[in-house]
């Protein structure tokens, strides 16, 4: 049975020295939280954090600066109080090669930039592209599309534009850093970066906001005369990752009140070399688990195979001695037989009834005797 742990309550000033000490993802694990969820934490106590590449800067041994805590007189704010979840994965716990990647998308020079037109279509996109002239949208306002679909992108025609150019944008960027993307697989056709070997579900789409119409109230409306919901576009994107291992991690990105989906990318891509990771250590944990299995139902199988084999080499040499008792028995009736006939007659005379009988006798015991014993 599962059980959550107690929640903790950590002061401002203590928070604020942990997350200077140490990386907010290595910290979050400590909590049993994700580092999105910390770096929330972090700004509603107004507690500044190292901003992407500060510890690698640190690590290369180059000037780094941190930044003071600011008073807080608000009797509310002096605390968080953090409900641990499940454990996410550290990254302490990923392998060199994913770390490495890790640190060098949150150096400064590798800063993903989105251009403000969709120059160089990715092939992915370029043969989608005329579809899409003169979308036709859903009950939702999204575009209908199967195209889009493949591309597990749902806007609305008002955002497409800047979809493109974020997705592009990506697929560049996956591309120059040796990812492989696809969209058709044996299961079903969706947009998926392989990372490490592992295939990972993505996509892109908007957050659509819902409101009653007004005629929803008519009570004279019969049900199917109406639809109660409309929804309307926000322009909120969000870029998201499918995939269905790799709980406790973020697997979400989107337009926030300072910062655009635009300036993400980098982060995005991080999270995605985490969700493989983990994807990773559950395939070779189940791949260990499928071997373990099937040794331990050869052994079973070779186990059965010896018992039954025992079991027929026991029977057979019960069935033998008991075929060589018989024989015996044979014998030693007709011997019997023989002695009682000469006493009764004198002799057998060759070639008689009787002679012949005891010939036919013998041959009988001998096809019984698993010793293949021909003696009188």
């Amino acid at each position: 049975m599962l059980t959550h742990p107690q929640p903790i309550c950590v002061p401002r000033h203590e928070l604020y020295e942990k997350v200077w000490s140490q990386p907010m993802t290595t910290l979050a694990h400590e909590y049993g939280i994700s580092d999105v969820a910390l770096a929330k934490i972090c700004r509603k106590l107004n507690i500044p954090y190292p901003g992407r590449g500060y510890w690698r800067r640190k690590e290369t041994g180059k000037a780094v600066k941190q930044l003071p805590l600011p008073s807080n007189a608000d009797p509310a704010k002096q605390s968080a109080t953090i409900c641990r979840g499940f454990q996410a994965q550290p990254v302490d716990h990923f392998s060199v090669e994913a770390k490495e990647r890790i640190q060098a998308e949150e150096a400064p020079e590798q800063k993903i930039e989105v251009p403000d037109r969709l120059v160089k279509p990715h092939r992915l996109l370029r043969g989608r592209l005329t579809e899409l002239r003169s979308p036709q949208v859903d009950d939702y306002g999204a575009i209908w599309s199967g195209g889009l679909r493949q591309l597990n992108l749902r806007v609305s025609p008002q955002s497409l534009r800047r979809a493109l150019r974020i997705m592009n944008t990506l697929f560049y960027a996956l591309e120059a850093r040796g990812y492989h993307l696809t969209i058709e697989d044996e299961h079903k056709s969706s947009l998926r970066v392989h990372i490490h070997g592992e295939p990972i579900e993505f996509g892109l789409a908007e957050k659509f906001r819902r409101i009653e119409r007004p005629e929803a109230k008519n009570k004279e409306l019969r049900r199917w005369e109406y639809q109660r919901y409309q929804y309307l576009a926000t322009g909120d994107l969000f870029l998201k990752i499918t995939e269905w291992w790799g709980q406790g991690l973020r697997k979400t990105w989107s337009d926030g009140k300072t910062a655009k989906l635009e300036t993400c990318l980098n982060d995005f891509i991080i999270g995605l070399i985490k969700v493989a990771e983990v994807v990773k250590a559950k395939r070779l944990k189940r791949e260990q688990e499928e071997r373990v299995r099937l040794e331990a139902e050869q052994r079973r199988r070779d186990e059965e195979r010896e018992r039954q084999e025992e079991l027929a080499r026991r029977e057979g040499l019960i069935k033998e001695a008991t075929r060589w008792t018989q024989a015996q028995q044979v014998r030693a009736y007709i011997a019997a037989l023989k002695e009682k006939v000469i006493a009764q007659h004198g002799a057998i005379q060759p070639g008689s009834q009787a002679d012949q009988w005891v010939a036919w006798a013998y041959r009988q015991a001998n096809r019984l005797d698993p010793l293949g014993d021909t003696s009188p």
